[in-house]
């Protein structure tokens, strides 16, 4: 027998029921991209409704303090009746700062009894605050638009009750999906009008970013209507990017901001893109010496066997991971010692035969004491 089916409910209808009977509306944003993050639609129908608006700068973790006092600033200056709060559902960082501005409005205007909603595009974390601000898991996480299980109150605190249904904005078009990472680049059909957008987000909130970035000249932009189609071009000459006869790929450099954009590399500050590298030892000696007179040494996991029971082996702590090879009778061991899983020592030693033109036969994991093991044996290939 199949449990209930959860009733769908249409998201506008979810964030207009919000705005309807709470006091004090959350817009969660991603500190990382509040500009892509807001929908100033929803914003305008909550001032109307003369309900308070807290902007949440969730995220901000990843985010530099100075970049975060200067989003500040310009949202308090298109709403100096809002609020605006840093908030890292993840560490619980800023929460305290929330409630207590919750309390604030309030107690200011007199309302006993107050309610709180939620609303935010889909992955910005709202359910994450609920989450945070509770202090338990009350609201379920998820990717779904419009999903409800009926209406249903949390206690924030004694007087204060918290919707634990997130109200999800969704996306109106395009360009807005393109913004909020959820329609990459690949995909997008039109990509110029959301290159144009990104490219005046940018340059809205830092004149230099785009300079610094391309190392093209802006001092000819006196409005930022000035960043255009034309401007797109100068983008795509300056990366090269020819078509036929000669012409400037529009598409590819619209598609390439968007990229760079979406990957975080052309951004509102800069960020550092760490790519997972470990610095590893070669010296296998250590080892192969166990390995001299194996009887049995064309056979992978033979080796795993005979090692994993070399106490000397087992109890070795490493710094680095190890992966190297080692010539033995008329073969080649390829060994990889203490990568953080199995799949990295194949993929490390598959890697490694690749380069030194090894051809692997036989392959074979396993433990030695509390480090992971991962062998493949092998021939050279004749090149």
């Amino acid at each position: 027998m199949s449990g209930k089916k959860i009733k769908r409910v249409p998201a506008k209808k979810i964030a207009q029921k919000i705005i309807n009977e709470c006091h004090i509306i959350l817009a969660v944003l991603d500190a990382r991209n509040p500009e892509g993050t807001r929908n100033k639609n929803l914003e305008d129908k909550i001032k109307k409704e003369n309900k308070k608006l807290i902007y949440v700068l969730n995220k901000a973790d990843l985010v530099p303090v100075k970049i975060l006092e200067k989003w500040k600033d310009i949202i308090k200056s298109e709403n100096p009746e809002a609020s605006v709060v840093f908030v890292s559902s993840k560490y619980k960082n800023g929460t305290k700062i929330l409630r207590d501005n919750i309390k604030k409005y309030l107690q200011l205007m007199g309302i006993k009894e107050g309610k709180v909603g939620v609303v935010g595009y889909p992955n910005v974390g709202k359910s994450s605050l609920i989450n945070a601000l509770t202090g338990k898991k009350s609201a379920a996480s998820g990717l779904v638009a419009g999903l409800t299980k009926g209406e249903q109150w949390i206690r924030l605190t004694k007087n204060i009750k918290l919707l634990d249904t997130p109200g999800v904005i969704e996306p109106k078009d395009e360009d807005e999906l393109v913004m909020i990472g959820a329609l990459r680049y690949e995909k997008i059909e039109n990509p110029i009008e959301p290159a144009i957008k990104i490219l005046r987000n940018l340059y809205a909130f830092d004149e230099n970013i785009i300079k610094k970035y391309y190392g093209i000249e802006i001092n000819d932009i006196n409005d930022i209507s000035d960043i255009n189609e034309e401007f797109i071009e100068k983008i795509g000459k300056k990366l090269n990017y020819l078509g036929k006869n000669g012409i400037i790929d529009m598409k590819r450099t619209a598609k390439s901001i968007i990229k760079d954009y979406q990957d975080g590399k052309l951004n509102y500050y800069p960020m550092k893109i760490k790519k997972y590298s470990q610095k590893r030892g070669k010296d296998i000696e250590f080892i192969a010496k166990y390995l001299k007179d194996f009887p049995f040494i064309d056979d992978a996991n033979a080796i795993i066997s005979h090692l994993s029971d070399i106490s000397e082996l087992c109890n070795i702590k490493l710094k680095y991971p190890i992966i190297g090879s080692k010539n033995i009778d008329d073969v080649i061991v390829v060994i990889s010692f203490g990568e953080k899983t199995a799949d990295g020592g194949r993929k490390k030693v598959e890697e490694y035969a690749k380069n030194n033109n090894i051809f692997l036969y036989s392959t074979g994991k396993g433990r030695c004491g509390g480090n992971r093991l991962f062998i493949g044996v092998g021939n050279k290939i004749n090149e």
